[in-house]
């Protein structure tokens, strides 16, 4: 038997009756179904275990890292240690696209627009005009 664990890819709001259902090889949406339904034929007491349960019951172990890779990464180096291939005074920077590249012209048109237009403003103030 497979350990019950809550579903981090299966879930609505828990995870748990995804987890469950994934434990007990039914349907997800069966078994949401009669969790819904039990709700009247037990007075309402199937909700607070529910959450209990939720609570008590793990979530499934992510089976990547999104925090990058873990120990032993680059070819046996730790985190704390430097890979070899690794040069901390040259740092690459990707090449722009096209968009990227284009959304740096309109910001740098923008900037001397309001630049310009600031110096007029500045201008005026400084002759009293304002």
């Amino acid at each position: 038997m497979t350990k019950l664990y809550r579903s981090t890819r299966d879930r609505v709001m828990t995870g748990l009756t995804g987890g469950l259902s994934e434990t007990l090889g039914i349907d997800s949406t069966l078994a949401r179904i009669l969790l819904v339904v039990s709700v009247p034929f037990t007075g309402g007491t199937v909700i607070p275990l529910y959450f209990i349960a939720a609570l008590i019951i793990p979530k499934e172990p992510t089976q990547h890292n999104p925090f990058g890779p873990g120990p032993g990464a680059y070819g046996g180096y730790y985190s704390n240690q430097t890979p070899p291939h690794y040069d901390k005074n040259h740092v690459s920077a990707a090449p722009d696209s096209g968009l990227d590249a284009m959304m740096k012209d309109i910001e740098k048109k923008a900037m001397r627009k309001e630049i310009e237009e600031l110096k007029q403003k500045l201008s005026k103030y400084e002759k009293g005009e304002v």
